[in-house]
């Protein structure tokens, strides 16, 4: 007490009863959240892939041309390599590349696939012997955070949560 007034505050107690709560959330917390950053990683790069399938099928179909989407390490031409991690590319099979898609940042996932290339039709069908199965597997994958998109002959996506192997 100073001139009669008493002066709140904390005891060391209380302090510490606080940081103890503190440490509990937090260590509860934390895995969850590392999980759900796991689960968006995979859904960005899904999103992705989706994204330039449906350009190239699209693109196929408006222009009434084939259409390419391939692996790609330098952003211009077709790698001819079953990984692409390195990024991929939606271009015309003699002509200019439409759109590209960059390595990812930090190097987070693995992308392979059973083909190099995925090229369409006019039609917005495929131009294969076999139908392409694109998998996406992330560093620390566990769980069901494994995507598979798989594009059929007609040219139709889906994508499947899979198990981490």
């Amino acid at each position: 007490m100073i001139n009669g007034a008493k002066i709140g505050g904390f005891t060391l107690f209380e302090l510490m009863v606080t940081l103890a709560v503190a440490a509990l959330i937090l260590s509860l917390g934390v895995p969850g959240f590392r999980n759900f950053i796991q689960n968006n990683r995979a859904t960005t790069h899904t999103n992705d892939l989706v994204t330039a399938l449906n350009l190239g099928r699209s693109e196929a179909t408006r222009r009434g041309a084939s259409v390419l989407v391939c692996s790609s390490s330098d952003g211009a031409t077709c790698s001819g390599s079953n990984d692409w991690s390195s990024g991929w590319i939606v271009r015309r099979p003699a002509g200019a590349v439409l759109r590209t898609w960059p390595e990812r940042s930090g190097g987070d996932g693995v992308l392979t696939a059973n083909v190099s290339q995925i090229q369409f039709q006019a039609r917005g069908s495929l131009v294969a012997a076999t139908a392409p199965l694109l998998q996406i597997r992330l560093p620390d994958c566990s769980g069901d955070q494994g995507r598979d998109v798989s594009v059929n002959m007609a040219g139709r996506i889906a994508v499947t949560r899979v198990t981490c192997e």
